[in-house]
């Protein structure tokens, strides 16, 4: 059997790496560093992940990782060194992946070097692991069910490297199978396959890692069943996750960690006749070329959604993965992909491979590549010989499939996006009509991606306030697709213009922007059912703001707290202000004597309104940064910003379109008509005139489906009036154990009416004793509130004062229930302790919630989180509304209303 390679190719192919230079000599460099860590030992333990693991507290940057220090972990920015045990137990999970890649090569130059030394440390490694592997515990996960890991994705890549490493070394040597390869079944690939099975995440980019996983490991075992349903996964995953252009829905980060386990997964199903269908293969080899589509100019990719900032795409896994889609497919496209990342500008340094932590990322700074250093996927599946690789000048773009326009001029050194369609999902970001402004070495208007998945700083960086989008009410937007109105290029002038409505607050907005040679002009117009403030905010730094037109504002958005020493000053209707503002240095490119971040806005408004801004957080790890808005009321808007270089735009006109005055004299004037919009070019007496087209259809009606809102509940009238549910295993959202492994918990809801407020009085029987934790200001595990990893219960209503969902989280500590809010203001609720259910161990909670408006229905949820000794984060969740199959995974204390219990009120009890 072989996973990846027919046994014909496979022999094939180590026939022809006799030749010392095959592959730009890939062979040999593998070979080196695996001879120069065969004394590293294979790591024992499970890793755990806290919040500060694995950063410099003080830069806020990943430690370098070196498999050769478990105790001393060193910041590559500041040079301290760290010997506290949560980063070693970071450090635990990069060996364990580094580890198994290690097997992986080993085994892979086993077969195709005839490298008996390399042969030795594939079967160690597979001994030790196996021996191990049912000593580590299933507990206290972050993601997922996992041993050696906190999060299932990564034992995924972690069990294909070591089933792949199996697969040949029994190739190489048959007789390994009733030995070795028996104890490392038994004793690993089944229980790792059968965890892993247990949980399935749908479309998510992890479920990429868990199919491909699932394929190799049930070959292994031949266990048809299991394959059925890994391929099933992946046809799922190929279909809902990728665009029609072949982009991931998530991103470009994300499309590239998704996007190399579906080269494992497909290579895997075709090598197991698992038939897929040629749409959706198509979909896949176009998915190849699509980070180079999106590239901006000084080589990083943008950093839109959840993606890392100032990434590079010369990185070598990045060349490793181009190489194997030429070899699949090979395309114009890619070649100049290719030549991109081999392209010899770029100085020589360290790649990052000698580190490697198999396919889970960590970046590095763009250096000089060759064939020579790619990885061992590229040894087995890349061309021998490369086609000519011919360079192509960045074009502009629009990819219909995840709706991004973007706009390139001065030979791609100049880039413009429009970022209107896909969400995104859990990794996407509140950002619909996005604007980003690039240049090689600067980015006007940027978007600086996310930081740390646990610190606090997140919430910032998944706010519409941080990105160059609009907001409504100071409010994130909601999560709705955008629509494509118009797209048109031309040489000269291009165009793009995109809506999307505002799901909360039904504003709907249209974005248009239009780049010339020398300028951009965007326009945004907007309007609301109701009054509304909308916000135009952009993430750049104003530089003139010393006159005394500017006064101390308040800002009022749900992110006022990441805003610091905000100022505004009042904007006439029709008024046109010419700003100078700085955007960010380039974090991949060195910038020289000149500032190029520095340009100019001319920002008019049709109505009057406020500009305001502010002292704001920068890029992950970067510096402190500003941001500067135009605010506008009412029922409708229009706003306009012509964006250039500080020497190109000297003033800005308004009257009847936008005239935009350059530096030489020429006037180009802008002008919306019927059928597009008209760029008007005047230079001394000569005029030309361009038309930009490209107008869309309307998109045809779609068929709306009747949602059946939850079962409402009537109170009955009298004293006793109490409405009761009864919480089970139907209820359980659990994470590693079942319902019934956590002891069965049970939970009693009651709710009833009285003058003026409601009770919520909740009864748990846990069949054990109580544990509080202790109380913590900051949670050391993650970002979330400290008590939802202690017995206790959430609570969460529609405020019958402010209609906003509300969120509380009380645990029964003594003498005094804890009680803080989640979301909302409390609005006066009042927490007590109750005796527990008679006769079983557990607790109770009243929650008394003023109600001065019976006839206002009461719609709540309600979750009881439980956490029993000797685990340090909850074990599971009781829920109110259901469990649906869910698990309790990164909820932290939210629960949405989509699902909420309403409870119509008759007459109270008096």
């Amino acid at each position: 059997m072989t996973l990846l390679l027919t046994a014909a190719a496979l022999a094939a192919r180590k026939q022809a790496l006799t030749d010392p230079e095959a592959l730009g000599g890939l062979a040999g460099s593998l070979q080196r560093e695996l001879h120069a860590a065969l004394d590293v030992a294979v790591p024992d333990g499970k890793s755990r992940l806290t919040r500060s693991g694995g950063r410099c507290p003080a830069c806020t940057v990943l430690l370098s990782f070196d498999p050769r220090q478990p105790l001393a972990h060193t910041c590559p920015s500041c040079g301290l060194v760290y010997r506290e045990r949560e980063h070693h137990e970071w450090w635990l999970m990069n060996s364990h992946l580094w580890t198994a890649e290690q097997c992986t090569r080993a085994a892979v130059l086993g077969y195709l070097l005839d490298d008996e030394v390399a042969a030795r440390r594939a079967d160690e490694i597979l001994i030790a692991y196996a021996d191990r592997y049912l000593q580590w515990p299933n507990r206290d996960n972050a993601l997922g069910p996992t041993r050696p890991f906190f999060s299932t994705y990564l034992e995924s890549i972690w069990l294909l490297h070591l089933s792949v490493a199996l697969d040949l070394r029994e190739t190489a040597a048959p007789s390994l199978r009733s030995t070795l390869g028996s104890r490392v079944r038994d004793r690993l690939i089944e229980p790792s396959a059968r965890l892993i099975a247990s949980f399935d995440e749908g479309r998510s980019n992890r479920q990429v890692w868990h199919a491909a996983a699932l394929l190799a490991a049930s070959r292994l075992l031949g266990d048809a069943t299991r394959r059925a349903r890994a391929a099933l996964s992946l046809v799922t995953l190929l279909r809902d996750g990728l665009h029609t252009d072949g982009s991931w829905y998530e991103g470009e980060n994300y499309h590239l960690f998704a996007h190399r386990g579906l080269l494992s997964a497909v290579t895997l199903a075709e090598q197991a006749a698992v038939e897929l269908p040629g749409y959706l293969l198509q979909r896949f080899e176009a998915g190849f070329a699509v980070p180079f589509r999106t590239v901006l100019p000084d080589g990083s990719f943008p950093a839109r959604r959840d993606s890392q900032y100032g990434v590079t795409l010369r990185q070598y896994r990045t060349a490793d993965w181009i190489e194997c889609g030429l070899a699949r497919h090979d395309t114009p496209e890619l070649r100049s992909a290719l030549a991109f990342l081999y392209a010899d500008w770029t100085p020589p340094g360290d790649t990052g491979r000698r580190a490697s932590t198999a396919d889970a990322e960590r970046n590095q700074p763009g250096v000089r590549l060759t064939r020579a250093d790619c990885s061992w996927r590229a040894l087995l599946l890349a061309r021998l010989d490369l086609p000519p690789l011919d360079g192509a000048e960045p074009r502009s773009e629009l990819l219909e499939g995840q709706g991004l326009a973007i706009f390139r001029r001065d030979g791609g050194r100049f880039w413009v996006g429009l970022d209107y369609g896909d969400p995104g999902a859990g990794h996407g970001h509140p950002d619909r009509l996005n604007l980003v402004i690039a240049t090689r070495f600067a980015r006007w208007l940027d978007d600086v991606g996310t930081g740390s998945y646990t610190a606090p700083t997140l919430s910032w960086y998944r706010s519409s306030m941080a990105h160059n989008a609009p907001v409504v009410n100071g409010m994130d937007q909601g999560a709705a697709r955008g629509v494509l109105i118009a797209y048109d290029e031309r040489d000269d002038a291009g165009w793009v213009s995109a809506s999307f409505t505002e799901p909360h607050s039904g504003v709907r907005f249209v974005r248009t922007v239009v780049v010339t040679r020398d300028h951009v002009l965007d326009e945004l117009t907007w309007t609301a059912a109701h009054p509304v403030v909308v916000d135009v905010p952009m993430q750049v730094q104003m530089l003139n703001t010393d006159d005394d037109r500017w006064a101390p504002f308040q800002p009022n958005t749900t992110q006022d707290d990441r805003l610091g020493d905000a100022v505004a000053r009042e904007l006439d209707a029709g008024e046109v202000v010419l700003l100078t503002l700085r955007g960010i240095p380039s974090p991949t490119m060195s910038v020289g004597d000149t500032d190029a971040s520095v340009f100019v806005t001319g920002v008019h408004s049709q109505s009057a309104a406020t500009l305001w801004c502010a002292a704001t957080i920068g890029p992950p790890a970067g510096q402190p940064h500003g941001l500067t808005s135009l605010r506008q009321q009412g029922l409708r808007g229009r706003s306009t910003r012509v964006i250039a270089a500080p020497t190109s735009v000297t003033s800005i006109g308004t009257a009847g379109g936008v005239d935009v005055v350059a530096a030489d004299g020429s006037i180009t004037r802008h002008q919306r008509t019927s059928s597009g919009w008209q760029v008007v070019l005047e230079r001394g007496t000569q005029r030309s005139t361009l038309l930009l087209g490209g107008l869309r259809p309307p998109p045809a009606a779609r068929f709306t489906p009747v949602v059946v809102a939850p079962a409402r509940r009537s109170v009955t009238p009298g004293p006793d009036a109490t409405l009761e549910f009864a919480l089970g295993e139907a209820h359980y959202r659990p994470t590693e154990e079942s319902w019934s492994e956590a002891g069965e918990p049970t939970a009693v809801v009651s709710v009833r009416h009285r003058t003026g407020r409601i009770d919520v009085a909740v009864q748990v029987s846990l069949h054990r004793p109580t544990r509080v934790a202790a109380p913590c200001d900051v949670n050391p595990l993650d970002n979330e509130l400290a008590d939802v990893n202690s017995d206790g219960v959430q609570l969460h209503w529609r405020s019958a004062v402010s209609g906003s969902w509300i969120g509380a989280l009380a645990v029964p500590a003594a003498p005094e229930v804890r009680l803080a809010a989640v979301a909302g203001a409390l609005d006066g609720l009042q927490v007590a302790s109750l005796q527990p259910p008679r006769g079983a161990d557990g607790f109770g909670l009243r929650f008394t919630l003023p109600w001065p408006d019976a006839s206002l229905p009461f719609e709540f949820d309600c979750c009881i989180n439980e956490r029993p000794a000797g685990r340090e984060r909850r074990r599971g969740q009781l829920v109110l509304s259901g469990a649906n199959g869910e698990s309790a995974y990164l909820r932290g204390a939210r629960q949405g209303p989509d699902r909420a219990i309403t409870v119509l009120l008759d007459q109270p009890a008096s």
